[in-house]
């Protein structure tokens, strides 16, 4: 099923039999993989795959895996009362009522893949966002969390300078480093597709600094390769180019990534950050990013440097989910992959749900906050333990 960035009519409820998807995975992946626009060919593979033939995103099976995909489907409908009520500020009135009757539509369709898991060809993550993402924009509400990412990123733009000032005052490398690896971590929090932070979060904004805190020495991570990852930046040869493909918008983008990747431009390395195409939860877009870029080189000389000679960059991944699937990328990510010797997959979609077990042929670090019990259960930890694994190339 092309996946339509166009608002639909909804005068009518949209079935999966009037819109099917096809179900080969291998040729045409549909939900799950590749996926063509109107007068556009399918996207392209990552270049940087060890193993593109073998390649698969996620690493649970929903077709095999039935407690996993009974506990995905339940979450998908009971998490939908929030995109409501967030349609409801973003679109209005009008706007929560399309947002009901989607809600009843994509319930329907879950509630038939519980029974009948196989009618894709694959089930899993990517899978149900793209259903969720496909029946929003039927139902004309594409971007429900659009207010709340701007709230954020309006609120964390007030915070940044005096976070800029504090990580500016040390000077050892290695602890530097760490402190802007906690900060991403507690960025990552600010998640409104989570069980355990979406309730905290839709209205008010995370304290960063106690987050922050609260991880301050906490070591060992659930997965820790930090100090590996330190050792391959900080000695010769190091690093000449990172993707750091982004998560969410407020604090995790400006209060975590952004000052990670002002340290590694300053160091040398161009950053390149690739956020998503399309809206999914409160993902940071493409969209939304130019401005917020703009937004904090004014208030950050070094940061602005940094743009204006080419260190820090902005480009589109292709993505339209909150994981990442590297089976369709767009070409502006694979061009500045040509040159890059460093990925980073940040959040629990992209770098844990997804492509943890994927090799690159380049250095990959994959780094989140754990917000969801089963992935917790999963990984051998708990809600709010911390993941940073660092693979060398492959």
């Amino acid at each position: 099923m092309p996946l339509n960035t166009a608002s639909a009519q909804t005068d009518d409820a949209p079935t999966s039999d009037a819109d099917p998807w096809p179900a080969r995975p291998e040729t045409n992946p549909g939900p799950g993989g590749a996926r063509e626009t109107k007068g556009a060919s399918p996207l392209p593979f990552f270049s940087l795959l060890s193993n593109p033939a073998e390649y698969y995103p996620c690493t649970e099976n929903m077709l095999v895996d039935a407690a996993f995909r009974n506990y995905w489907l339940d979450h998908f409908v009971w998490h939908f009362d929030l995109i409501i009520r967030l349609a409801g500020q973003t679109y209005g009135p009008a706007g929560a009522a399309r947002a009901t009757a989607c809600r009843a539509a994509l319930a329907a369709e879950l509630e038939l893949l519980r029974h009948a898991p196989g009618q894709y060809g694959e089930l899993n993550l990517q899978v149900l966002g793209l259903i969720r993402q496909k029946y929003l924009q039927q139902f004309d509400v594409p971007d429900p969390f659009l207010l709340a990412k701007q709230r954020e990123n309006d609120a964390m733009l007030k915070l940044y300078p005096a976070l800029i000032a504090e990580i500016d005052r040390h000077v050892d490398p290695l602890e530097t480093l760490r402190l802007l690896v906690e900060g991403v971590f507690a960025g990552n929090i600010f998640d409104l597709g989570a069980t355990a932070t979406a309730g905290m979060f839709a209205g008010n904004s995370p304290d960063f600094f106690q987050i922050r805190a609260d991880l301050d020495g906490k070591r060992s991570w659930l997965v820790d390769h930090f100090d590996a990852f330190a050792q391959s930046l900080l000695n010769p040869p190091g690093y000449r180019k990172a993707l750091f493909f982004m998560d969410n918008a407020g604090s995790d983008a400006v209060l975590g990534v952004f000052p990670l990747a002002r340290w590694l431009a300053q160091r040398g390395v161009t950053v390149c950050l690739l956020a998503n195409e399309h809206p999914a939860l409160n993902d940071m877009t493409i969209v939304e990013l130019h401005p917020l870029l703009a937004s904090v080189r004014k208030v950050d000389r070094v940061f602005n440097d940094m743009m204006s000679a080419g260190r820090i960059r902005a480009a589109s991944s292709g993505g339209a989910t909150p994981l990442l699937d590297l089976r369709c990328v767009s070409e502006e990510c694979n061009a500045h992959a040509a040159a890059a010797d460093l990925i980073f997959l940040e959040g629990m979609g992209r770098g844990l749900e997804s492509n943890f077990q994927t090799p690159f042929h380049v250095a990959a670090v994959k780094l989140c906050m754990i917000k969801e019990e089963i992935i917790a259960q999963r990984h051998g930890g708990k809600v709010f333990d911390v993941v940073f694994r660092f693979d060398p190339a492959s």
